[in-house]
């Protein structure tokens, strides 16, 4: 049988992202059925498969290269090792088992879950001819075409003829590999219930699969390993190693399951903590920092699609336990970490850009105080007002499309935004309560260079606003005063993409209201580009303090999110604010170098 496949290593990288995409769906499914709190389980996945892709590296690499290889290409060390990547998962499960306090169910999902992804990740490695068997004559035997490491091997060996394009038969050991991980994953689904002890699935998979290696070896071709060969009696060394580790490993599983009094991992009910997954995602992102250089695109790609689900929603409990809320600032800094090493990771592909169009979505919400002043009247120090005092609490959410222009250094922004939401208000010394739908359009237009920046626009629609309301009527009717049009300004000094300073009355994604009318910042893209932002600044008309970051994701998607800290009014008794979010994802398209 011939492959002749163009791109082969593509469908490596397919099969790769499926492999972990499987187990990301079914560890999901899982624990939501057994009811463990995801924001762990998917910081639990994140560490596994950190662990996996770093294992499968650096066992491959020696020791003393392992310097180099933090700040090589991914390029330069391609190789794989199955071994190392269930040696350092293994690692990586037992530490989050630690952290997080999940119980056996997670330990024997893994178990069984970890042979087939290797065996999906196997036919990834059939197609792109790595890992090939010895010559063959059988009629099952396949041959590979130029431009694969069996073909390139054969040629360099001289094993072929000049000029030949496909590679001499070899077994598709790789094939016998995926369907022994498979039946090895079948053994431990179906003997998992029938042990005594937490961790005897996952000592009893790695026998099998120890025993495995050792025995496919006498079918694998020599020079497709990333190992020395040295032979003692016959054997290679690996062989040897995998001998030894099998009768290793078997030993302390009988031991373990039979005759240990005491159980090594504690199965205990998962009981999340914070503060441990705060420290989590600092590791991680550590971690991933340290090593974005090694990993290949696809390799970050199964990292992070756990990695940013978890991010979220740890943001999420950050923001609404009560624990927390004086540390506001300290947790909105660990969440926005992640993203900076994201930026990091995205393969550079820096084109210039002549026009392209954008799609922005996005929402907010929040609470505001405000007094309403009614019923004027005459006083001998001029006009007085009756007051009531009231509390709002809104949403908003919008979408908007716009148009960028790069000519010469100069880049210009045309677009316009729509939003709609609602405001419900309620007296804080009044019994009245009500609700407001809300709605604007906002035309708007921006030119930046290096530099500087400046743009305009305005509001039209229904848009209310949390100043001091003044009412010039002998009653009121809701806690929030409709305008009708409102201006918008920007202005901004220094690069973006290394330091700048901004200030903006309105021009934020979907709406500047009904609360963050004007603000000031200082921010930084870490000289990665404009694209890249991360702020630190002051909402004027609110008094009180925000964090934003800006980043694409990839070359076509961004993100966007604002986090402002409470504020208080001490005019106003008994209120309290809570902080308030804003966030939006843009897309871009139809770019025209």
């Amino acid at each position: 049988m011939d492959i002749a496949i163009e791109n082969p290593g593509s469908f490596f990288s397919l099969f790769y992202v499926l492999a972990f995409a499987f187990v990301y769906v079914m560890v999901i499914y899982k624990s939501i059925r057994w009811g463990f709190h995801l924001r762990s389980v998917l910081l639990m996945l994140t560490t596994t498969t950190l662990c996996t892709v770093l294992g499968s590296k650096l066992f491959t690499i020696p020791v003393t290269e392992w310097v180099y290889a933090l700040q090589a290409n991914s390029h330069v060390f391609t190789n794989r090792s199955a071994v190392g990547a269930l040696i350092l998962a293994v690692t990586g499960l037992i530490i989050s088992q630690r952290i997080f306090g999940f119980n056996r169910p997670i330990l024997d999902l893994y178990a069984w879950l970890g042979p087939i992804v290797l065996g999906i990740i196997k036919l990834g490695c059939f197609l792109n001819g790595c890992c090939y068997g010895r010559g063959t004559e059988a009629l099952w035997g396949v041959r590979y075409p130029t431009g694969t490491p069996a073909h390139f091997n054969h040629w360099s060996e001289g094993v072929m003829e000049p000029g030949m394009a496909m590679s001499v038969p070899v077994h598709p050991v790789q094939l016998y590999e995926s369907m022994a991980l498979f039946f090895i994953g079948f053994i431990i689904f179906r003997t998992h219930k029938h042990w005594n002890k937490n961790l005897s699935s996952i000592l009893l998979v790695t026998v099998l699969f120890l025993i495995m290696r050792f025995s496919l070896m006498f079918f694998r071709d020599p020079d497709s390993l990333q190992f020395n060969q040295v032979y003692y009696f016959g054997l290679n060394l690996y062989q040897w190693s995998m001998l030894g580790g099998g009768i290793l490993m078997t030993a302390v599983f009988l031991f373990y399951e039979k005759f240990l009094q005491i159980d090594w991992i504690k199965g205990r009910q998962n009981g999340p903590y914070l503060h441990a997954d705060a420290i989590y995602i600092v590791f991680i992102s550590a971690l991933l920092f340290a090593f974005k250089d090694l990993f290949s695109f696809y390799e970050n790609i199964v990292i992070w699609i756990k990695f940013l689900p978890a991010i979220l929603l740890s943001l999420y409990y950050f923001y609404t336990d009560k624990r927390l809320q004086p540390y506001r600032w300290v947790t909105s800094m660990i969440v926005l970490l992640p993203f900076y090493v994201l930026a990091q990771t995205i393969p550079d592909q820096k084109q210039v850009i002549n026009k392209y169009h954008r799609v922005d979505v996005g929402g907010s919400f929040g609470n505001f105080s405000n007094e309403v002043l009614y019923n004027p009247r005459s006083t001998e120090c001029g006009t007085s007002y009756s007051g009531q005092y009231f509390e709002s609490t809104y949403w908003v959410a919008g979408g908007g499309y716009s148009q960028i222009v790069e000519k010469e250094k100069t880049k210009f922004t045309y677009g316009a935004n729509i939003s709609a939401g609602q405001v419900s208000s309620s007296g804080l010394t009044t019994e009245f309560s009500g609700s407001k739908f809300i709605f604007a359009v906002n035309p708007f237009v921006k030119a930046d260079r290096k530099w500087y920046g400046a743009g305009i626009g305005f509001q039209l629609g229904q848009i209310p606003s949390n100043n001091e309301e003044r009412i010039e009527a002998s009653n009121f009717e809701n806690a929030v005063n409709t305008n009708t049009f409102l201006p918008e300004l920007y202005l901004r000094l220094g690069p973006k993409k290394y330091l700048d300073a901004d200030f903006n009355y309105g021009f934020l994604h979907p709406s500047a209201f009904p609360t963050v009318f004007a603000r000031a910042s200082i921010g930084s893209g870490f000289g990665i580009s404009d694209n890249y932002s991360l702020r630190y600044g002051r909402i004027l008309n609110l008094d009180t303090n925000y964090i934003s970051a800006e980043a694409l994701i990839t070359p076509q998607l961004g993100i966007n999110v604002m986090y402002i800290f409470k504020e208080d009014d001490p005019y106003i008794p008994d209120y309290q604010s809570n902080s308030k979010v804003v966030f939006s994802l843009n897309y871009r398209f139809g770019q025209n170098n």
